[in-house]
């Protein structure tokens, strides 16, 4: 239900640990005390099992849905009116009496809601979602993406490749992105990219990101010096001059407007080599105007009835079979889906995740075949199950994601800091609430509401996005919930009833130096939270944005030449980041709620010996991430009385001098750490006091060959860790042996002359679980390494290794093995992987293993 995250906000509110239950004490007499206690406590016991009723009926079957429905809006806006009160109650200033009456009121108002809540679930028969929402938080470790195949369109698959792929001069229309990354494909150009054309268009963005995605065989995509902004005139001549005398393959994704199109389309040379431009529409009317520039047009048809039902049993149970009893409805429901994929995947995600039994299947094919008789709405209606359905711990997530603009690529760890900060988490006794969040996201990919954009180096999430339509669907409930005013452009005004949102996204950060816009949005006062969505503005604010009661600030991409001090009245705050140059003033420490601090410096600069954070830092004991451009950490006080930083999970770019023993010590939670230092030499490293240690990087500033960072007492690691950087420390390989020895390493990236030496045998028994490596500007020569060696490996990536002869020909053999990719390195590396590649196709074993070389020098 879509009240859910308004109950899970005000729960936490209430929750012991997050009421001010110590100050409150102290401001007060006894009696009182103990009055606002009893109700705070009976409160929050009362919403737990508000929200427990409210996880079992978030999908009652139609016949129900007004009275459902009903609920729903009085709970949301009880929920929210409480949550302003507990929010704007502080015991030092607050009327502590008035409050008492406050919460009284709120009794009164929760209590008859919750045993309407109770009544409607009595009347629904069994769990419709078939769910239980406790073992749903259950983790899940090396969470996989389920496999997707092209089922029903392989003819359309085939026929594209033969038009892309044949030589010709014509230009072509309409693509699927699994065309485009096949390497069979991509080998017959000299340069390719892809660009999204989103309905908030400008066509500078357009350009700059079509120029960032060229792609060559001597230049990754990304890593090229061609101009990311400046006038429309010079990104289009930018885009010309990378394309001209080449044979190129360029995809235009998702086209909406006539002009734009043809504006790109004069963009391209014509040199009448064979290249290719590729538009895919969702509209007719630019289909048929791009038609008159091409002789070759493909429009997508649905899938047939029996491809439909394949399609939805493979997203269903993968490779397993749908049960007998479950078969003829499971048919009739993928019927209802009127053969459009997406909203198979979409529906099987939802029976994937659901209970297998007649009862819930059965619900399911009700709800969509009214759908489906919504004739042109059908499709909406079909995809509105899709939130209808969800748990109410979800939907807030799914919510959540319309803040941000089409086509976001949002990373994960920041999707999941900001979850945890705006209190859409249920508490739990046995996960911190990051490993909960991370859960919630599963879930999420899982019922192919989300979808993953980018993973890391092991494989994992690391930036997730959603089918634009999908997209729609969270923009025009958030809307309708009051959940999030997305700011996009100039001319906009607010929608009725908009001065009540509780959350304020802004799309174009540049909008925020217009007064007219700032006065408006400002009008937004219930705002609890604001996002600067868009892209880095390099400019000062002239106006700073806030509202009393932000419980998170994300102005990331904001630069402020002076610091906001109006940020430090806010109280509630949980989440903030900022660009900002300065040091940090010490009243940040009135943040006393703050869980996450990000600030970065534009243009990076770093300042030897000193510190941004204030000394006031340390008595910021709710803090859980700390991210900053390299920097010190103020002295640790001398005198206290428990753990400083009990809490803090990540710590981002300190100075290893700053990393002594006792400021260790009083991070015990520590999961992430980055430490570098200016030049090699004596480093001290006390490691072992951070038991919990996933992630390390070490970086020196400036490295310098044959000088070596001596770690004392000895180079040592957590047998936690699963992620290790290092760069620049210009250690000798048998130093190797400590790094091979650790049991669940996973990630390693050796760069900048990390390790010195031309040769390098790894023992036997090392690496037992490396996923990936990463070998970047080494002097290493020669590398020995056997078939026992690197077993798990997945990804090799080796970049400007100039002097590396060969490449251990056996990673070939290895099953794990899916990448091998050489940037800039020696012609006889490269010659090694091309024979490998080569080998790899004719022994037809390892289909999966991909072998790229990027070489300028060729």
């Amino acid at each position: 239900m879509a009240s859910s995250p308004s109950v899970n906000s005000l729960a936490r509110l209430l929750y012991s640990s997050n009421f001010p239950f110590a100050r409150l004490k102290s401001h007060v007499e006894s009696s009182l005390y103990k009055k606002i206690e009893s109700d705070v406590q009976y409160l929050y016991q009362k919403l737990c099992s508000l929200r427990t009723c409210l996880e079992k009926i978030c999908a009652a079957p139609v016949s129900i849905t007004l009275a459902v429905n009903d609920l729903d809006v009085k709970i949301k806006e009880a929920a929210s009116k409480a949550e302003v009160t507990i929010g704007s109650f502080v015991p030092s200033r607050s009327d502590s009496s008035a409050f008492l009456q406050d919460l009284q009121e709120m009794k009164a108002s929760i209590d008859p809601l919750a045993e309407e809540a109770e009544k409607v679930l009595g009347s629904i028969e069994g769990d419709p979602q078939g769910q239980d929402s406790e073992n749903a938080q259950t983790s899940k470790p090396d969470f996989r993406p389920k496999k997707k195949k092209i089922i029903g369109q392989e003819k359309d698959f085939e026929k594209l490749k033969e038009e892309i792929g044949k030589n010709a001069d014509e230009r072509y229309t309409t693509l699927v992105r699994s065309i485009y990354e096949k390497s069979s494909i991509i080998d017959e150009f000299e340069i390719h990219g892809w660009v999204t054309v989103t309905h908030d268009y400008q066509i500078r963005e357009i350009f700059s990101k079509l120029l960032h995605s060229l792609e060559t065989k001597g230049q990754k995509a990304g890593e090229g010096d061609a101009a990311q902004s400046g006038k429309n005139t010079d990104l289009k001549e930018a885009v010309y001059e990378r394309l001209r005398k080449k044979k190129y393959l360029i995809v235009v994704d998702d086209m909406w407007d006539k002009d734009v199109w043809q504006e790109i389309i004069h963009s391209f040379p014509d040199d009448k080599n064979g290249s290719r431009i590729v538009l895919t529409t969702r509209s007719k009317d630019i289909a048929v105007y791009a038609k008159g520039t091409s002789n070759f047009h493909h429009e997508m048809q649905p899938l047939s009835d029996k491809h439909s039902w394949e399609l939805l049993s493979l997203t269903v149970f993968q490779e397993g079979s749908c049960p007998p009893h479950l078969k003829d409805i499971g048919w009739q429901i993928s019927l209802n889906c009127k053969g459009l994929p997406l909203s198979l995947t979409v529906i099987g995600g939802l029976l994937s995740e659901g209970n297998m039994t007649e009862e819930y299947w059965k619900n399911i094919q009700g709800d969509t075949l009214d759908a489906a008789a919504k004739g042109d709405e059908a499709y909406l209606e079909i995809l509105f199950l899709s939130y209808n359905y969800l748990p109410g711990r979800l939907k807030g997530c799914f919510l959540y994601m319309g803040a941000f603009p089409e086509d976001s690529e949002i990373p994960l760890i920041k999707l999941i800091r900001l979850w945890v900060a705006e209190g859409f988490l249920k508490p739990s006794s046995v996960q911190i609430v990051e490993h909960v969040a991370n859960d919630y996201l599963e879930q999420l990919i899982n019922r192919n509401i989300l979808d993953i954009r980018k993973s890391t180096s092991n494989g994992q999430i690391k930036a997730c996005g959603m089918h634009d339509t999908l997209r729609d669907l969270s923009v025009k409930e958030c809307g309708n919930e009051k959940f999030f005013h997305s700011r996009r452009k100039y001319v906009q005004e607010l929608e009725q009833g908009a001065n009540k949102q509780r959350r304020v996204s802004v799309h174009r950060n540049i909008l925020m130096c217009m007064e007219e816009v700032h006065n408006s949005v400002k009008e937004i006062t219930f705002a609890r939270t604001l996002l600067y969505a868009g892209a880095h503005h390099h400019h000062p604010l002239p106006f700073y944005l806030t509202f009393d009661l932000l419980r998170v600030l994300d102005a990331f991409t904001a630069y402020f030449i002076e610091f906001p001090y109006v940020i430090l009245k806010l109280i509630h705050l949980r989440y903030l980041s900022l660009t900002y140059n300065g040091k940090l003033p010490s009243k940040l420490s009135n943040l006393e709620k703050l869980q996450v601090l990000m600030v970065r410096r534009q243009p990076k600069i770093i300042f030897l010996n000193t510190s941004i954070l204030p000394d006031e830092i340390w008595g910021m004991t709710h803090l859980r991430h700390l991210l900053f451009t390299e920097s010190d950490l103020p002295r640790i006080p001398a005198q206290r009385n428990s753990i400083l930083f009990a809490n803090l999970q990540t710590l981002s770019n300190v100075s290893a001098s700053s990393c002594t023993k006792d400021v260790l010590e009083n991070m015990p939670n520590l999961t992430k750490l980055s430490m570098w230092t200016e030049s090699p030499g004596p480093v001290d490293l006390y490691l072992d006091h951070v038991k919990k240690l996933v992630s390390f990087k070490f970086t020196v500033l400036k490295p310098t060959p044959n000088e070596e960072v001596v770690f004392q007492p000895e180079l040592d690691f957590p047998t936690t860790l699963k992620k290790l950087s290092l760069s620049g420390c210009s250690l000798p390989w048998k130093a190797m042996t400590v790094i091979g020895e650790l049991p669940g390493l996973e990630v390693l990236k050796l760069r900048e002359i990390a390790f010195r030496g031309e040769k390098w045998s790894p023992g036997k028994r090392e690496f037992r679980k490396l996923k990936f490596l990463l070998l970047e500007y080494l002097d290493l020569k020669k590398w020995e390494a056997g078939y026992s060696h690197f077993l798990k490996l997945e990804r090799l990536v080796i970049r400007h290794c100039y002097k590396l002869v060969d490449i251990p020909k056996n990673f070939a053999k290895h099953g794990c093995l899916e990448l091998i990719e050489l940037v800039e390195c020696s012609p006889g590396a490269v010659n090694a992987a091309e024979q490998m590649k080569e080998n790899v196709k004719e022994d037809g074993n390892n289909t999966k293993l991909k072998i790229q070389t990027y070489s300028s020098w060729k």
